[in-house]
């Protein structure tokens, strides 16, 4: 397989926040030329404090963050405008049309005259809002400000296209369409690095995933990659009565080889029970109930199922609740 020359080089990138609070610590990666690469992480892990820097919004307290090369801090001018940056929030002009928050956006990348016209023609058509094109920014929907605000970034023909969380409180066909132009960018050449808290969305979209938590990178790999070294090809899960997962779990590790990792709904009103989960091969269903049973426990559900990138994210960062 060909190694395309990296676009994005993140070294030891560290940063405190005012009050000593820890952002960012130690982190490193590189993306190439034409990848997309989704980040994920759980909240306050670090991956918008991330994009600040690559797009040159912040200054690392220590480390480097290089664009084609470019280190950030020292070139902005030539670094932004390699890059098309979507932020969180939205940040259009409201009281502006599509029309004229485009042609600004042109004028302040100094897209040529001759060519503005047909570039922002271009773009309200892949965003399908041609016929909305002279309506005022602020009376559009959600969906329909992240479409505007995704051909935003790409108008003045960038490299690198940094999308956070790019189909935030979309609807389904806005989602869709953001997802079909991402990967045509891809396909026109341009390299995207998204962050999103959507699984199915980095499943679906990324060639690579790279997980971050406290700071740090934790974890990096394609999807069936990352699969197979934190999950296995399959799960068992099994909903077991008159367990909690605090009194179950060592009896079910020693016992019948089972890890326990996630509880159940304790809102459900009815007797304890815990959801056991256990990387498996594809005949070890029957097994384990059998073990289950065998030691006169009674078993409510039991399945067996391909892992997704959510059990992924959830086996390497945990499920205790974030802030």
């Amino acid at each position: 397989m060909i190694r395309l020359p990296s676009i994005v080089d993140v070294t030891d990138l560290t940063h405190f926040y005012t009050g000593g609070i820890k952002a960012l610590d130690g982190l490193s990666f590189s993306i190439q030329k034409g990848e997309i690469v989704g980040i994920l992480g759980p909240n306050g892990a670090g991956k918008s404090t991330a994009v600040k820097m690559m797009t040159g919004i912040l200054r690392p307290t220590s480390g480097s963050v290089k664009i084609a090369g470019k280190e950030v801090a020292e070139n902005l001018e030539a670094v932004r405008r390699i890059i098309g940056f979507m932020p969180q929030e939205t940040a259009l002009y409201e009281d502006l049309t599509a029309q004229e928050a485009l042609e600004y956006h042109a004028e302040l990348y100094a897209v040529p005259k001759n060519e503005v016209r047909e570039r922002v023609a271009k773009m309200l058509e892949l965003a399908g809002l041609t016929a909305r094109k002279d309506d005022l920014v602020k009376t559009y929907s959600g969906g329909m400000k992240r479409r505007l605000a995704l051909v935003r970034s790409i108008l003045h023909d960038s490299e690198l296209l940094i999308l956070d969380e790019m189909s935030l409180g979309v609807d389904v066909q806005s989602r869709n369409l953001i997802w079909n132009q991402v990967r045509k960018m891809r396909n026109q050449g341009r390299t995207v690095l998204f962050c999103t808290n959507y699984m199915d969305e980095a499943e679906a979209l990324a060639d690579r995933v790279i997980i971050i938590d406290n700071g740090r990178l934790v974890a990096a790999g394609t999807s069936a990659e990352l699969k197979q070294k934190h999950v296995g090809n399959y799960l068992i899960e099994v909903l077991i009565e008159g367990m909690s997962f605090e009194e179950g779990r060592e009896w079910l590790e020693q016992r019948v080889q089972l890890e326990v990792e996630t509880v159940s709904d304790p809102l459900n009103g009815g007797p304890r029970t815990a959801w056991i989960r256990s990387k498996a091969g594809n005949t070890d269903l029957p097994l384990v109930v059998g073990r289950l049973t065998e030691n006169g426990l009674v078993v409510r559900q039991a399945s067996m199922r391909e892992p997704s990138l959510g059990d992924v994210f959830l086996a390497i960062t945990g499920s205790r609740l974030r802030d």
